[in-house]
């Protein structure tokens, strides 16, 4: 049995594999098995191309150098800069179009599902009655929005405020300061919900901060009993729109925030 052949018949199989392994991921075929199929075989190539070298070194120096006046061969060289223009290429991604071609014989994966997260707040402790959830999810469009949400009860009538903001963010003049997540705060002023300040008779915010960025659910309490209303105002830069849900505690505990518009909310509920 002889040494040499079997590291040359190793690598040429492991060479073989990696052909098939590398052809699958260039098409985008990126499955586990395949993935760590061309991973172990890399390595199994790898460790048998330094024996093969090694086996083989006066040979590779004979294509090299010239044996007699130890000049570099012109088919070294040559090589030599294809190698270094194709490594220069991958690592500046010059060579990303003809890396990523093979995309075209990939099937179409049906999209991520949307991963949502949703702050927490916490509003009217003090207030015995009812605890309500209000889970509002924004449209992908709405930038800072400015929310107030209240009860009204089945004649609309105001009965109290579930979420009223202290502040109001606002995008900075700095595009660095935008960026980076900073904002202009200023105190909430009535004026800005035009609705809810002609119905709320109590105008005090009850939450500290400004309204959520992102979607927020309410942790709240109400007085309210029976059949009520629950209202959402919400603006974002010039629009306005309003949200209502009519609750009623014994038809069931899940119930829409709904709106003529609804471009700024994506999805509003009310759950007991």
């Amino acid at each position: 049995m002889k040494k040499k052949n079997i590291i040359s018949l190793s690598v040429a199989f492991a060479f073989l594999a990696l052909s098939i392994t590398g052809i699958l991921l260039y098409i985008k075929q990126k499955a586990h098995a395949v993935e760590m199929t061309h991973t172990i075989f890399g390595l199994i190539f790898v460790g048998f191309a330094i024996f093969h070298i090694i086996n083989n070194w006066s040979s590779i120096t004979g294509y090299s150098k010239e044996r007699k006046s130890g000049k570099y061969q012109k088919e070294f060289i040559i090589a030599g800069i294809a190698f270094l223009v194709i490594l220069a290429g991958a690592v500046t991604e010059l060579l990303e179009p003809v890396a990523e071609a093979g995309r075209i014989f990939a099937g179409k994966r049906p999209p991520r599902p949307e991963q949502l997260s949703f702050n927490e707040v916490t509003t009217n402790k003090d207030v015995k009655g009812t605890a309500l959830s209000i889970m509002v999810q924004k449209a992908k469009e709405t930038e800072l929005p400015v929310t107030a949400i209240w009860v009204e009860d089945s004649a609309h009538n105001f009965v109290e405020n579930l979420f009223v903001p202290a502040k109001i963010a606002a995008m900075p003049e700095d595009e660095e300061e935008a960026r980076e997540g900073h904002f202009d705060m200023s105190d909430f002023k009535t004026e800005t919900l035009a609705t809810w300040a002609g119905k709320a008779k109590t105008k005090t915010p009850n939450f500290e901060q400004e309204t959520p960025h992102d979607n927020f659910i309410v942790k709240t309490n109400t007085a309210a009993k029976g059949q009520f209303f629950v209202i959402l105002e919400v603006k974002s830069k010039e629009k306005t729109e309003l949200y209502e849900a009519a609750v009623n505690q014994a038809t069931g505990d899940v119930f829409k925030l709904k709106s003529k518009d609804g471009g700024l909310i994506k999805s509003a509920l009310v759950e007991f």
